[in-house]
């Protein structure tokens, strides 16, 4: 029988035919978790204040799910990457990074929107504090790093070094640049601190900054990691005839109008945040400013700039795992596999509902470690470094798992955006620190007295009312057997084992951190006459933490409890 081969069965539609993914939805509205936070920490804002966060984080979530997604993909594409342009047509030097127009206009809305300059917008008569700027940083990062989140990541952190150590006339000068409304300069700031020989290590940092008569520095020496070259960056070196190493700024154009003396050599070949571009540079006789107190750089760096880089991984990271979530379970509604909807394989059904119990309770413990930033509270030393650490690395062990629930079209780079998520959360592993560099701060912060104490009575706020209801009695127990362990091991243990298992005693912490928060979510929902969902949410995870991450899931728990699963499936 002959066919027109549009009329063949073979070439009918199909199940997945009509899937689209969620581009196009209010990534905010589709979000519970961030809902969630937003409501709980502006309980005391006036209603005036909170209407107008909740509308300006409601537009982003649009703009997000809509023209930023297409941006986003667009500009991620071979031919649409940035380049750098070393020479003008004159021969001249200019050393110059050429981004497609996607990739510019992807970051003007995000920059223009406030993502991290709110309070600088004179029409925006509020306070601009953590709970709206990171659940912006959240929503943004759910198309990725995208060229855009790691660009206003490092921009948020000048900007608030500015604020904190910069001269007036460095206020002055550069904050109408970095965070001024109509701002020009979309390239945003950047960060140029590794060297080959130090990696980590800033203090064995070779660069050598020298005093110039006129009060400014010449920098000479080698950047390894140059990341987003752009218009404005901060820097360090080690001043000549010491050890002590400072902290810079340097523009790209001097005031005189000329290139300053540094040498691009080449964008790096990363496996992710490919929007932007990461360079290796050479300071040739480079201008620089001195950014606070000389003697004070790598204290600086790392309560300003680096702190604050690690609130935006964490956050980012959250937001990343969260779109990987949100589309596996989108493609879930459509796929059939042997005859019957994938969502009716219980093996898939437990996978799709442990990545929304790592994911929710992520997101919570993140805004609550950056509540506790925000407060200078000092459990924040355990949590920041915590954070970005644990965020990250769940969120390849997210992407990945949502990556395989789609099967082959998981790794399609045109079918979805995961296979650039995944990547993108890899370079959130490494940036700012790789696990065992992380995982030594927590440590060093665990063993603080005073700091141990604090994360102790938070532990304690966190978990007061836990023991009044009867439903969270297994969730308690399995965060008092974790907390248990935790204390053992830093009072008990030797400094050579703990230094050697400093990666299980930071997943530790966070086990008890998390499973604290849960407890602390479902009280509250309780303690308030609501109904919640939370306490699904924390007996899961404390099923997950006692048993195991891939262990057998037991008959008696939410996992066999169809109205726990409808929830988690549905969140």
């Amino acid at each position: 029988m002959n066919h027109h081969i549009s009329e063949h069965p073979s070439l009918q539609p199909f199940d997945i035919s009509e899937y689209k993914g969620v581009r196009g939805k209010n990534f905010y509205d589709m979000d519970p978790a961030l809902q969630r936070m937003v409501h709980r920490y502006s309980e005391n804002f006036t209603p005036d204040h909170k209407k107008a966060m909740e509308d300006h984080i409601r537009k982003y979530g649009e703009l997000v799910g809509g023209v930023l997604d297409e941006l986003t993909e667009e500009c991620h594409k071979e031919g649409k990457y940035g380049e750098v342009v070393k020479f003008d047509r004159t021969g001249k030097r200019i050393d110059f990074i050429k981004y497609s127009e996607e990739q510019k206009l992807a970051r003007k809305i995000s920059y223009d929107h406030g993502v991290v300059n709110l309070d600088f917008h004179p029409d925006w008569k509020y306070e601009f504090p953590h709970i709206h700027r990171y659940a912006l940083t959240y929503l943004m990062n759910m198309n990725g790093e995208g060229g855009v989140a790691c660009p206003l990541a490092m921009t948020d952190g000048i900007i608030l070094a500015l604020k904190k150590i910069g001269t007036e006339e460095q206020k002055k000068k550069y904050l109408p640049l970095v965070a001024g409304k109509g701002s020009p300069s979309h390239f945003m700031a950047g960060q140029y601190v590794t060297e080959r020989v130090g990696g980590s290590n800033v203090s064995a940092n070779r660069t050598i900054a020298k005093k110039l008569p006129n009060g400014k520095w010449e920098l000479t020496g080698e950047k390894w990691f140059c990341s987003n070259p752009g218009d404005l960056w901060v820097t360090t070196a080690k001043m000549e005839g010491t050890n002590t190493v400072g902290m810079f700024l340097v523009p790209r154009i001097k005031e005189n109008g000329e290139l300053n003396g540094h040498h691009i050599l080449r964008k790096k070949d990363i496996i992710g945040s490919r929007g932007k571009l990461t360079v290796e540079i050479i300071y040739d006789k480079v201008e620089a400013e001195e950014f606070g107190r000389p003697g004070h750089g790598l204290v600086n760096l790392i309560r300003y700039i680096i702190k604050t880089s690690r609130l935006h991984v964490g956050l980012g990271s959250s937001g990343n795992a969260r779109r990987s979530v949100m589309e596996a379970s989108e493609y879930a509604k459509f796929r059939t596999a042997y005859g019957k909807k994938i969502l009716e394989f219980p093996s898939f059904t437990k996978t799709l509902a442990e990545m929304q119990i790592l994911q929710t309770g992520n997101c919570f413990v993140n805004f609550r470690s950056a509540n506790l930033s925000e407060k200078d509270h000092d459990a924040a030393e355990i949590t920041v470094p915590l954070m970005k650490y644990k965020s990250s690395s769940q969120a390849s062990y997210i992407t990945q798992k949502a990556i395989l629930t789609l099967g082959g079209n998981g790794i399609i780079g045109d079918f979805s955006p995961l296979p650039r998520l995944h990547n993108d959360s890899i370079i959130n592993e490494t940036w700012e620190g790789t696990h065992l560099i992380i995982t030594d701060h927590c440590l060093h912060a665990l063993q603080k007295p005073k700091v141990y104490t604090a994360f102790q009575s938070l532990l304690d706020e966190l978990t007061k009312s836990s023991g009044n209801h009867q439903e969270l009695k297994n969730a308690f127990e399995v965060f008092q057997t974790k907390r248990k362990e935790l204390e053992h091991m830093i009072k008990n243990e030797s400094k050579d084992w703990k230094d050697m298992n400093r990666v299980y005693i930071a997943d530790v912490t966070y086990q008890v951190f998390l499973l604290a928060e849960f407890l602390e979510q479902a009280a509250y929902d309780m303690a308030n006459k609501l109904p919640t969902k939370y306490l699904y949410f924390a007996n899961g995870y404390a099923e997950m933490v006692r048993d195991g991450l891939e262990a057998p899931r037991q008959k008696e728990g939410v996992f066999f409890d169809p109205k726990a699963m409808e929830t988690f499936l549905s969140f």
